[in-house]
């Protein structure tokens, strides 16, 4: 049986920045004997609004793993789609939500849970314009960090594969590995640096896809995430339609003691390149 981390190019690995996929991008370069293919490239899509620890977990994974990790960010201006993605590095990423804020002013529209087009342009056609103008592709592997216990996720992907309204195909060697979020865990229980994350958290500060029990449990452990998304709220621009950010922060303030419980084994997912594995 062939191994399947032995990746063939040409093909982009879709780092997250969670556990699940840094486990991948760990067993892919160990399957080709610690280095990568020149056509096999780790990307990394920055939305600003990754917690600290995801920068510094992308970081040290590079370090620690031999690899070049391009890191890239959602750039929006009305020229061609060589604007639309810049190439940041650690130093350099952007902290404060500005990819993130830049999207939301140039559709002048908020995402929610039935329009994701956040993970659509700040990850996949972020990535998609490196690959076609950077990298100079007109067809690709794109290997995500889905596990075999995320069957449903999967299946999705690969329906999508047959679809075929795509440059690329998705790959998922997790999943072919029988790799399950035990493996992920005890691999990283092994290792001297990791996320530093909680279960429920996700690398995305405050998404709005997190159950607003979380978000409340996590604007009381950090007092003032919640201010950004509350920014970039108006009347009629909203992220989620039953409750404002701005109003969440302060039930939290007024309430501080309440939200006191979650559960941390919690898998706060957000997408195939979203961020939100662990």
């Amino acid at each position: 049986m062939s191994n399947p981390y032995k990746i063939e190019g040409p093909a982009i690995i879709s780092f997250s920045g969670g556990r699940t996929s840094a486990y991948m991008l760990y067993k892919i370069v160990e399957a080709h004997g610690g280095g990568l293919p020149n056509d096999v490239v780790v990307t990394f899509a920055n939305t600003g609004k990754e917690r600290e620890e995801t920068l510094a977990f992308v970081d040290a994974c590079g370090i620690n793993f031999g690899v070049d990790i391009r890191w890239l960010e959602f750039v929006t201006t009305k020229g061609p789609k060589l604007d639309r993605f810049r190439e940041v590095r650690t130093q350099t990423a952007s902290r404060n939500g500005e990819p993130f804020a830049a999207l939301i002013a140039y559709k002048n529209f908020a995402p929610n849970s039935m329009m994701r087009f956040c993970t659509e342009e700040l990850k996949v056609n972020t990535i998609r314009h490196f690959v076609e103008q950077r990298l100079g592709w007109a067809k690709w592997k794109n290997v995500v960090g889905l596990r075999h216990d995320e069957g449903h996720r999967c299946l999705k992907a690969y329906a999508r594969n047959e679809a075929g309204k795509s440059p690329w195909i998705t790959v998922c060697p997790m999943d072919k590995a029988h790799a399950t979020k035990r493996d992920v865990m005890d691999f990283w229980t092994a290792q001297d640096f990791d996320l530093g994350l909680k279960g429920y958290e996700g690398n995305c500060d405050m998404c709005f896809l997190k159950g607003r029990k979380i978000l409340r449990v996590i604007e009381q452990e950090r007092p003032g995430t919640a201010q950004w998304w509350a920014d970039q709220e108006t009347p009629t621009r909203r992220f989620n339609k039953d409750e404002s950010y701005a109003a969440l922060a302060t039930q939290v303030s007024a309430q501080p003691h309440l939200f006191d419980f979650v559960d941390d084994e919690y898998d706060a997912e957000c997408g195939l390149v979203c961020g939100g594995d662990e």
